[in-house]
């Protein structure tokens, strides 16, 4: 009895201490106001607290533009300092970063890239629901994005939703009123508001975010800087605990293993389909890029994409970029798409599975290794 006794304790005090590590890493601490902030420069948010998170570069995202793409291969992690606030009825963000440049466009110009942040909300989530996949959701868990564009005129609001690479579409007209997204000059600094829906339950809110620097770094499109699935905590209510177990795995003791160990089981098995640091053996595009994945996916993400690859099905996002020239060309001449580039395979009654085999019968210890591993590639070690 008292074996059993001290076996829960462990595991409660186990518990607690993933979600402390959670939250104090990973959640955003909404403050209660009356009404939403009017503006970047509203004195209702000096008493948000800031929470900075680390965006790297979507590498897997391939332009048809050589400069572009030569930008993309640098170190690319930024700062992104993020507040909230809330009425009860609507979460509202503010989202900080340095700029050394403020590009802004016409809003009909097509061959200028214009500074832009968004927002990134799951349309359905919480306890037994697994999160979308970062890059715009997928088709079983779709997502709402609010795009800011900074224009000549003031920022642009395209209010979206997407269940993967090149989904979105428009969800009606939005506007953004002045002063949503703001530049100082002196301090290179842009500010962003986001205002969110918020229903009555949601205690723990999952959001991403994605910045493009349009100048320099010629990012537009998928081409951006994002941030993992992160969370908002709404004061006055309590977070479901099996949900906050689930999206916190990773930050408990002894949950991932040995980084070394794990890089070297990556290197060898991995490799010949994705890409990571110092190693680029495959071909561009043949899997999604590893590179900076610790920096946009989370750890039960990760784990999860190593035991269950088909769980989630990824789209590639480039598949005019590679052709089949052994094929018969279509009567317009054209080659078909090469299906080595097409990450999943479509079985009997039209369902789709991924390539990438699964690794289930692995040791824990292995996958904890190769776990912790992938989570320490933030975007801030060399490409």
């Amino acid at each position: 009895m008292r074996r059993a006794l001290s076996s829960v304790l462990v595991l409660l005090s186990s518990a607690a201490w993933a979600s402390e590590g959670f939250f104090q890493s990973e959640v955003v601490d909404a403050v209660a106001v009356k009404q939403a902030p009017k503006g970047t420069q509203d004195a209702a948010w000096s008493a948000a607290p800031a929470k900075p998170f680390s965006l790297a570069p979507q590498r897997t995202i391939r332009l048809h533009d050589k400069q572009a793409n030569a930008v993309l291969q640098r170190a690319g992690a930024t700062e992104l300092v993020v507040r909230a606030v809330t009425t009860g009825t609507e979460l509202a963000l503010l989202l900080e970063w340095a700029d050394a440049t403020q590009d802004v466009v016409r809003e009909d110009e097509v061959n200028s890239y214009a500074d832009s942040a968004a927002v990134q909300v799951p349309v359905s989530f919480g306890k037994g629901q697994r999160l979308p996949a970062i890059s715009m959701g997928d088709d079983e868990q779709p997502v709402r994005l609010w795009l800011q564009r900074a224009t000549k005129a003031g920022s642009q609001l395209t209010a979206l939703q997407a269940a993967g690479f090149g989904s979105s579409t428009r969800q009606g007209p939005a506007t953004a009123p002045q002063g949503m997204m703001t530049f100082d000059a002196n301090g290179k600094r842009w500010r962003a508001q986001f205002q969110v829906p918020l229903d009555a339950k949601s205690a723990l809110v999952p959001v991403s975010f994605a910045v493009w620097e349009g100048g320099v770094r010629l990012e537009r499109a998928g081409n951006k800087r994002l941030s993992s699935w992160r969370f908002v905590r709404v004061p006055g209510r309590t977070p479901d605990a099996d949900y906050v177990a689930s999206v916190s795995w990773g930050f408990g003791p002894k949950e991932l293993g040995d980084a070394a160990n794990g890089k070297t089981l990556v290197e060898a098995i991995c490799t010949s389909c994705h890409h990571v640091p110092g190693r680029a053996v495959a071909p561009e595009g043949l899997a999604p890029s590893l590179v900076d994945i610790g920096a946009i996916a989370t750890p039960a993400y990760l784990r999860e994409s190593v035991v269950a690859p088909s769980a989630v099905i990824l789209f590639g996002p480039n598949p005019n970029q590679h052709y089949d020239k052994s094929a018969q060309r279509d009567p317009n001449g054209a080659y078909p798409n090469a299906e080595a580039f097409q990450w999943f395979t479509v079985g009997p009654g039209g369902k789709r599975a991924s390539k990438m085999p699964s690794f289930e019968k692995f040791p824990p210890e292995q996958l904890a290794d190769i776990v912790a591993f992938l989570r320490t590639l933030d975007g801030r070690g060399t490409p």
